[in-house]
């Protein structure tokens, strides 16, 4: 029973709003109106508002910045890792082909790892690699 009384409500609203939407549209206007005289009345408010705004554009800025720098050094390093790894690769190739090996997965794994760990530090990788591989 309420959900009927319900609906025959909203229904007579709809029609009148139909019939009467110029009220609306004048009721909305007068509102939106009294909130912009409120706030350009007391113009420190409005001010605070923009300096806020502006606050938060400039540090969303500086983020994206400080972002986009890390993600370039990130991209830097690991190109800088992909070329020392196949520099690395093929003077292994060369060597092994020199012994007359070839470098299979498992040892092209290795290497990759060798590579990844100890990118930084030349002597320590080079001295895991003759380990690893048996190279001088």
């Amino acid at each position: 029973m309420t959900l009927l009384k319900l609906k025959t409500i909203s229904k007579k609203l709809w029609l009148w709003a139909k019939k009467f939407w110029w009220v609306i549209v004048v009721a909305l206007l007068f509102l939106c109106a009294c909130l912009i005289g409120a706030l350009t009345r007391n113009g420190t408010l409005l001010a605070g508002v923009l300096d806020l705004m502006d606050a938060k554009k400039d540090q969303h800025d500086q983020e994206m910045e400080t972002l986009m720098s890390i993600h370039e050094t990130e991209v830097a390093e690991k190109n800088k890792r992909l070329r020392e790894h196949l520099r690395r690769k093929a003077e292994i190739e060369e060597e092994f082909e020199k012994r007359g090996e070839t470098l299979d997965r498992k040892k092209e794994a290795e290497l990759k790892r060798l590579v990844d760990e100890s990118y930084n530090d030349p002597e320590k990788l080079a001295k895991e690699l003759a380990e690893a591989f048996g190279l001088k």
